[in-house]
């Protein structure tokens, strides 16, 4: 990236190094740290002050994509300058950014088939145990006559902190992990509901209040000003700052949700959302349900109810009872076919044991982050236990190969890698597929 004169960005100002690249993007990603957001705060306060812009460089050619420094009243941000729909070729030398770039911009209503913010998420923030309200709402409208069309629509299209909340919960309660059978994992509903809770005690909202304290886990709450939960959010009332709405949290299992609606299992009523629901969009649609999702909700402008939901960020899992993530309906095939390896080894060598982790966050490596697909512990009898890795391929675009190409070098230094691509799992193939990778782990246990 590099900071370019307004309006002719075939003249450089200045070169913007590596790490404060990776903290724009991080920043806009809505996957940073502290350090992150101070370093892109910097950059974005030092291109306003040059009159620049910044020229990304996710392309391979002669133009690059835009980016101008925007002065809100208590902020600064970012415009993506990209062609008006109704004069494109007025301004071709501004294209899009590309599909893999948290700064792509979806013209589209629909949503799009490709996770574009997080093919890799940030390294978590272990140090870090208070997570984020929602803001106050605003006293005052921006004037209207000053408003840019597309910097309005644009501005609120970062993903939802809510996800990185969920994937954080979610850790701490190893829902993404798969026990060895020989531990006697207890997969129902209510004991992952109940491992999440406790995660969420971790968490705090408020000094004096843990997430877990403000979060339901039942949807008949969302309509009862006298459940137990609203009864608490009312308790809280005083210990709210004034830069702070009073904010409570849902965390639903979810049959099936639509762009603004969630239809939790355990209720016939849905629950309208204001904002667009967040989720992992890869593959197809139709195959991404069900869901654990997590809601948060405020008392209207007043706040003096009723409880209304504001934002959601809609996990994608393996099922009701097994509240493991899964990213696509064909990542959910393949965590199938990872369950039968553990069943049928555990069957055939009860001294093999197998644990089965889906990464929510991206590991290091001496080339770079990365995150795989899936990872196999693997250990038998009393020897040092074996990683291996287990990657789903399933897209075909250039820009999925591209990212895989960069990820795929770093993986190998986690583990050897198996992939599995959605030919592997049809009818025909599944059972030579099956057989392959058995004898692939049990290889990879025998080289030590």
């Amino acid at each position: 990236m590099r900071i370019v004169v307004r309006n002719s960005s075939t003249h450089t100002l200045a070169e913007l190094t590596e790490r404060e690249a990776v903290a724009l993007r991080a920043w806009y990603g809505n996957a940073s740290s502290s350090e992150d957001e101070a370093i892109a705060l910097a950059i974005i306060r030092r291109v306003k002050g040059m009159d620049g812009w910044i020229e990304c460089d996710c392309l391979d050619g002669r133009h690059q994509p835009l980016l101008a420094p925007i002065q809100q009243e208590r902020t600064f941000t970012l415009r993506r300058l990209t062609p008006k729909d109704a004069a494109r070729d007025r301004h071709h030398e501004r294209p899009n950014h590309a599909l893999t770039c948290p700064f792509h911009v979806d013209k589209d209503a629909d949503p799009a088939l490709l996770d574009r913010c997080f093919h890799l998420r940030p390294l978590p923030r272990f140090d870090r145990t208070y997570i984020d309200a929602l803001p106050a709402i605003p006293t005052r409208l921006a004037e209207v006559s000053s408003q840019d069309s597309a910097r309005s629509t644009e501005r609120n299209d970062r993903p939802s902190r809510l996800g990185g909340i969920l994937w954080r919960m979610l850790e701490k309660a190893e829902t993404n992990v798969i026990a060895p059978l020989q531990d006697f994992p207890n997969l129902t509903l209510g004991n992952q509901l109940a491992k999440l809770r406790s995660a969420a005690r971790e968490l705090r909202v408020l000094r004096t209040w843990t997430l877990n304290a403000l979060m339901s886990t039942w949807a008949a709450d969302y309509w009862d000003p006298d459940s137990r939960w609203q009864r608490l959010l009312a308790t809280s009332r005083p210990d709210w700052p004034e830069g702070l709405r009073r904010t409570g949290f849902m965390l639903l299992f979810s049959a099936g949700i639509s762009t603004q609606t969630i239809m939790p299992a355990s209720s016939s009523r849905t629950i309208d959302v204001i904002a667009k629901v967040r989720q992992p969009l890869r593959g197809d649609p139709a195959s991404r349900g069900p869901f654990l999702t997590l809601l948060n909700v405020d008392f209207q402008e007043d706040d003096e109810g009723p409880v209304r939901a504001v934002q959601a960020y809609a996990q994608p899992v393996y099922n009701g009872d097994t509240l493991f993530p899964v990213e696509s309906g064909f990542e959910r095939d393949v965590s199938h076919l990872l369950f039968w390896l553990q069943q049928s080894l555990f069957d055939a060598a009860p001294e093999l044991r197998i644990k089965i982790t889906k990464p929510l966050f991206a590991s290091e490596t001496p080339i770079g982050l990365c995150r795989p697909d899936f990872v196999l512990e693997v250990r038998y009898k009393d020897y040092p236990p074996r990683k291996l890795i287990v990657e789903a391929f399933g897209m075909e675009t250039d820009e999925y190969r591209a990212a895989k190409e960069k990820t795929l070098p770093r993986m190998q230094h986690l583990g050897p890698i198996f992939g599995i691509s959605p030919k592997d799992l049809t009818e025909t193939n599944s059972g030579v597929t099956g057989r392959r990778l058995q004898e692939w782990v049990v290889g990879q246990v025998r080289t030590d």
